[in-house]
């Protein structure tokens, strides 16, 4: 019954995230429709949306310790209302004042379902590991929904205001799902625990550096993703000409990146690949990607680095950076998130405002300011990955380690490979009758390390460590004769 529970409240979890994932875009998609409502120029739209990095700034710290005080689900069904009450009075709102306030609102809101969600998770047993990436994937989906419905509905002439019902209607049937179901029990830190759990970390030039770097980052990767989203449609139309269908789809393509980046990155990432290389890496390739998108002109290849873009900007590599920078400073792991989204929350504020400015000269001159930021990004990166070679001295051997855990990754898959290999030739030998013993088996695997392990010393080694992995596969056997089936 209780797995059945948290089932139903993960799903209703990830839901409020594919709204969220809407709410992000949703007044960027309708910037000309609510410019017409309110009667002011598309600078002005571009003000309002810069409400949501205010409200994210001042909530952030604050909802954060009062989740830890009250309760996940009251602020995550408080976020929920805060949401419902966004899309609804954005739909009828004419007046842009009101919808500024509107738009610090969602900022709360935003604030308030990560406050109580993502602790939520890590109060799930076992889903500390995935759900960040899960949370993502349903953002990013919700992303690439929303634009192809803007685009229908557009086509067909229809009022802007019932996609911003639609998406409440949705909030509002989630949070009566959520209202009837129980969250797991809180865990409660004990001050001792944390004192002898946590080491001090030694200040250094390099860390300070890292601190700076890793700040900024928190900064220019949301900068990178808001500028994007924002104009990219706009761009679409009114600089390359497309329709509009073609240039919402722009942020599909956008979105389907997104999806596929999170896959990728979280399996680079099992496989040991340096994160602070993966960071430096994927902000290179997101240069090179807008200058093609700013500079190529040709709406074809503006729609293939688009999706591209979404993998290196928006596939989980901001989240990547910020679990390099809590592994800085372990024992402040809470006020490093606070940092890193509060720069991030900056940029939810000062983007829209500066690019709603350029707008008003060019929308060519705001897409080119993404190519200075993604630059300014990655050279920042490149820096700190080599401070990351200098904090703390890492030993000699380090490279040789990282060589090792790749190897480990492999021997592990293939082990399990293995042993379920063993199960089935179990079943074969109990429908033949045949002994689970198979002494000349065994000596030509021995006979085979002779002829392949050169060194005398490791042949043994190697002789032992199979000699043990022979006899898990013939429990595994006895395992299959004595049950007649696989575990």
């Amino acid at each position: 019954m209780e797995n059945h529970n948290y089932f139903r409240l993960k799903t209703v979890l990830y839901l409020n995230y594919l709204v969220h994932g809407m709410g992000l875009i949703i007044l960027t998609q309708n910037m000309n429709a609510l410019s017409q409502s309110w009667h002011t120029p598309l600078a002005t739209v571009s003000y309002v949306i810069s409400g949501v990095g205010i409200g994210r700034l001042f909530a952030y710290y604050v909802l954060g310790s009062l989740s830890d005080k009250y309760g996940r689900k009251f602020f995550i069904a408080t976020g929920m209302v805060m949401y419902t009450i966004f899309f609804i009075g954005m739909a009828f709102t004419t007046d842009f004042r009101i919808a500024y306030g509107l738009a610090i609102l969602a900022g709360i809101a935003n604030s308030a379902l990560d406050s109580g969600t993502y602790p939520t998770f890590l109060e799930l047993k076992g889903e500390n590991g995935s759900a960040n990436i899960l949370i993502k994937a349903a953002m990013s989906l919700g992303e690439f929904v929303l634009p192809i419905l803007i685009g229908l509905n557009e086509t067909i002439k229809g009022w802007y205001g019932i996609i911003f019902i639609l998406v409440g209607v949705i909030l509002v049937a989630n949070l009566l799902m959520l209202i009837r179901l129980q969250f797991p029990q809180q865990t409660q830190l004990r001050a001792n625990a944390n004192q002898q759990s946590a080491q001090p970390v030694k200040r250094s030039g390099a860390r300070v550096g890292l601190f700076m770097i890793l700040s900024f980052y928190g900064y220019s990767s949301m900068a990178l993703m808001i500028l994007f989203t924002q104009w990219i449609t706009l761009y679409g139309t009114e600089v390359l000409h497309m329709s509009n269908m073609a240039a919402h789809f722009l942020l599909s393509l956008y979105s389907i990146g997104s999806i596929t980046g999170v896959l990728l990155i979280f399996v680079l990432l099992r496989r040991s690949i340096n994160p602070m290389k993966l960071v430096a890496v994927m902000n290179g390739l997101s240069f090179l990607l807008m200058l093609m998108i700013c500079f190529s002109g040709n709406s074809f290849i503006v729609s293939i680095c688009s999706l591209l873009f979404g993998v290196t900007a928006a596939g989980g590599v901001m989240q990547v950076g910020l679990n390099v920078f809590g592994s800085l400073f372990p024992e402040k792991k809470g006020k490093i998130t606070g940092i890193f989204f509060s720069f991030g929350s900056l940029a939810s504020f000062t983007i829209p405002i500066i690019t709603g400015m350029l707008s008003q000269i060019s929308l060519s001159l705001v897409l080119r300011v993404d190519v200075v930021i993604a630059l300014l990004s990655f050279i920042f990166c490149l820096i700190g990955q080599h401070l990351m070679l200098l904090v703390d001295h890492p030993a000699p051997y380090e490279k040789e380690r990282r060589q090792i855990n790749r190897i480990d990754y492999w021997i592990i898959r293939l082990l399990n490979r293995r042993f379920r290999l063993t199960q089935e030739i179990g079943i074969k030998k109990l429908e033949q009758q045949r002994d689970v013993y198979d002494p000349e088996r065994e000596q030509v695997i021995m006979d085979r390390i002779d002829r392949q392990v050169a060194d005398t010393e490791n042949r043994q080694y190697c002789k032992e460590i199979y000699q043990t992995i022979i006899n898990r596969s013939k429990n595994n056997q006895i395992h299959v004769r004595e049950k007649g089936q696989i575990k």
